[in-house]
């Protein structure tokens, strides 16, 4: 096992090699409610392709947030680069939430999604590339909740 220290986005787009990496977890990825912040998401087509280089063949990716638009968006692309499945309830080794953020969702009745994907390792990698270059970014509104909405407009 080895550990990097550093900016981890940097790291997995320019610095890790090709079929190095078994799974991937990405858990409650930063939705960015403002309109001039969508382009910061994280999970893009990009990010994707990225993954898809970086993992082993049959190399795994875990995904799960709670904004349900997010994961409306992630289910029209994953299975582009991934044999995906949603998984309806908690991971079996984790029953009570495997982060932070999800302990606190579920306890604010909120929904979280999960789902965990092989690569398609049949697919060519001119292919990952262009999905990669030409698949819709995550333009979608994540519709600010209420909580937030009134916290921002009295700051």
């Amino acid at each position: 096992m080895r550990y990097a220290w550093g900016d981890a986005i940097s790291f997995f787009m320019e610095r890790l090699e090709g079929s190095c990496v078994d799974e991937l977890h990405v858990y409650h990825p930063q939705p960015y409610y403002e309109v001039e912040d969508r382009s910061k998401r994280m999970l893009t087509p990009a990010f994707l392709a990225r993954a898809w280089r970086v993992l082993r063949p049959a190399g795994e990716l875990f995904l799960q947030t709670d904004n349900p638009y997010y994961w409306r968006y992630l289910l029209s692309v994953v299975p582009r680069f991934f044999r995906f499945e949603e998984r309806r309830s908690p991971w079996a080794d984790a029953p009570r939430g495997r982060t932070r953020r999800e302990i606190v969702a579920r306890s604010r009745g909120l929904e979280v999604f999960r789902g965990s994907g092989v690569r398609l390792d049949d697919l060519p990698p001119d292919e990952v590339e262009r999905l990669g270059r030409e698949l819709p970014a995550p333009d979608f509104d994540a519709d600010k909740p209420p909580f937030r909405k009134a916290s921002s407009s009295s700051s």
